[in-house]
């Protein structure tokens, strides 16, 4: 009967292994936030061209995830939590680190030889979110931890807020100081780059708060 305890084992949900491409795609946001902030540290073109490089490592990581969240999906009858939930959930982390690459790519596209005022407000900020996100999926994986999940949730809200201010107050200062037009569009679209990636951890927030309910 080994064949047959072998077939039961593969049709039992895998929720480690699940969630271990979940906490991958959170890691790979996470990590792709973490360098954003070291990049709107260093001095020079150069080095914040190594960062780029490293963000873009970091996205790549984040796509694994999902190709083997789908490819896992694919291949199992039965799941921890809906199978249409772990797939939205991975794919949310996974635009965030997207939308960080997408944005340090700004830096190679535009050429940019500084960053605007507000860069770093905004990635500290990016980076307490995706932290919040990590900390949400362990959370979740682990179970029984309603209370914690949603005061994560919240917070990732809170700095979604934060971002939305922090944006709108800077946008104003760009727009009142550059004279040049085609330094104010690359500095607008920079600060709207990571003003969304934190918008896209807001995201994975409400999909946790939705899978928390379903299977509260």
């Amino acid at each position: 009967m080994a064949w047959l305890q072998q077939a039961i084992r593969w049709f039992l949900p895998q929720e480690g292994r699940f969630f271990d491409y979940v906490a991958d795609a959170a890691k790979a946001a996470d990590e792709a936030a973490r360098l954003f902030v070291e990049l709107t540290k260093v001095d020079g073109r150069d080095a914040r061209l190594v960062l780029v490089e490293r963000i873009r490592e970091a996205e790549h990581d984040g796509d694994k995830a999902m190709k083997d969240m789908a490819d896992q999906l694919d291949a199992t009858f039965v799941t921890p939590i809906d199978r249409e939930d772990l797939y939205h959930l991975t794919g949310s982390l996974e635009n965030v680190s997207d939308f960080i690459s997408a944005t340090a790519n700004h830096l190679t596209v535009h050429q940019m030889d500084s960053l605007p005022e507000g860069s770093r407000e905004l990635a500290d900020i990016l980076y307490k979110a995706t932290r919040q996100c990590v900390e949400a999926v362990d959370a979740l994986r682990t179970g029984n931890n309603a209370d914690r999940i949603r005061a994560l949730t919240r917070s990732i809200h809170y700095l979604e807020h934060e971002a939305d201010v922090v944006f709108r107050l800077r946008l104003g200062d760009l727009f009142a100081r550059e004279r040049d037009a085609i330094t104010l569009i690359k500095h607008k679209e920079f600060l709207e780059g990571l003003e969304n990636a934190v918008d896209r951890c807001a995201s994975v927030a409400k999909v946790i708060e939705a899978i928390v309910i379903k299977n509260g």
